[in-house]
């Protein structure tokens, strides 16, 4: 996946942090324990809704509690409040949503927690990539009682961002980029740092939480195997719910932006010896994108609505799944149609996106992942819209 020109500054930034740099050096030994509160607009929540992620994190060893909270806007008058509990050692992931009262849990492969939701560990790789750029120094400051470094940095939309690293610890404290209004903004900020043990208390797992959640998540995406529909509200708000969940879930981080980020559908039928009826049934020859109703380029009241329709076309018999993914790799759809033959069906995804008051833009496309691979072209949309 590529940074394509169009996008904001910090989302290219953001896909940097959470997906392309991470596998390229092992990560920082950690504190054992540690309480970080901060203000973010780099999590997958932040991205869709345009509003700051307020997280409090706290680690106790092998076990670490993630607080993310929304504050409520114009589309989503409840906000999102979720808590994720990561048991590095027994290789679980509780959700919970406390908006919608739902809890279930998911297979962790990872030492940490996701990289955009905790700079203490997810900074190491970001920075050492970012290190042989030759950074501008421009000093050193405060930031809440931390003691940073402070370096510019070209990021990968070629603009410039500006960032404090904290000199205990080499993590990042505070990051300034041009956000979607292309203006310098702050898209983190610790507030509040403590390395004293938190409450034992705070890492008990939730009690009815059986909800099982198939497939893998790590620190730097979700590989899951449920089927995910998903509603986007608002600003680019998205609840998504498994059907193993029964109820909301936020934007987890893809498996690229996120992403975490999102939980798209892993391929099936890629391994392993192909049974006959698999090797029988017809194949998807052609994902074609009819088109975006009633415009690509929306103007009026927000939020902007948009009918993606794209066309897939088989040879034969055969159960085909996709995905629609957006400009960031989330799943913003998943679905099957069914084939009695060879022939031509159209998939319908309603979104809604956009952000009172600006300019949103981006784009989506629709992946066919079996019986094969293949997608369509991408269709690009924008919402120029007015509260």
């Amino acid at each position: 996946m590529t940074i394509r020109s169009f996008r904001p500054l910090f989302l290219g930034l953001v896909y940097w942090f959470a997906f392309v740099v991470p596998p390229l050096l092992a990560q920082s030994p950690t504190p054992e324990t540690y309480s970080l509160t901060i203000i973010s607009q780099m999590t997958e929540a932040s991205m869709f809704t345009g509003q700051a992620s307020n997280l409090k994190i706290y680690r106790n060893g092998s076990k670490e509690l993630v607080e993310l909270t929304v504050a409520p806007w114009a589309a989503n008058p409840k906000g999102v409040r979720m808590s994720y509990l990561f048991d590095f050692q027994a290789h679980k992931a509780y959700t919970r949503d406390l908006v919608a009262n739902a809890c279930s849990w998911m297979n962790y492969v990872s030492a940490r927690a996701p990289v955009n939701y905790d700079p203490l560990t997810g900074s190491d790789a970001l920075l050492a990539d970012l290190a042989k750029q030759t950074p501008k120094v421009l000093g050193k400051e405060v930031v809440n009682g931390i003691s940073a470094k402070v370096e510019e940095f070209a990021t990968p939309d070629q603009g410039k961002a500006k960032l404090w690293i904290a000199e205990k610890g080499n993590f990042i404290v505070k990051v300034e980029a041009a956000g979607l209004d292309g203006k310098s903004q702050t898209q983190l900020e610790a507030k509040q740092l403590s390395y004293t043990k938190p409450s034992d208390s705070l890492f008990a797992p939730p009690s009815n939480c059986d909800t099982h959640t198939q497939g893998e998540w790590s620190d730097t995406g979700v590989n899951a195997h449920a089927e995910v529909a998903v509603e986007a509200r608002g600003s680019g708000s998205a609840n998504l719910a498994t059907k193993q969940a029964q109820g909301e879930a936020s934007v987890q981080t893809s498996s690229k932006v996120g992403s975490q980020a999102s939980p798209k559908p892993a391929p099936t039928g890629t391994s392993g010896p192909r049974t006959q009826a698999a090797q029988a049934q017809g194949r998807v020859t052609e994902v074609r994108s009819v088109g975006v109703r009633p415009t690509p380029d929306y103007k009026g009241p927000y939020p902007g609505k948009f009918d993606f329709v794209f066309s897939v076309t088989t040879d034969g018999p055969a159960e085909v799944k996709w995905v629609l993914v957006n400009q960031a790799d989330i799943a913003w759809g998943s679905g099957a149609l069914s084939f009695a033959g060879a022939g031509t069906q159209e998939v319908v995804k309603p979104i809604k996106v956009g952000m009172p008051g600006k300019l949103w833009q981006g784009w989506a496309k629709l992946e066919v992942y079996a019986p094969n691979k293949l997608e369509s072209e991408e269709v690009h949309i924008s919402a120029d819209c007015h509260p």
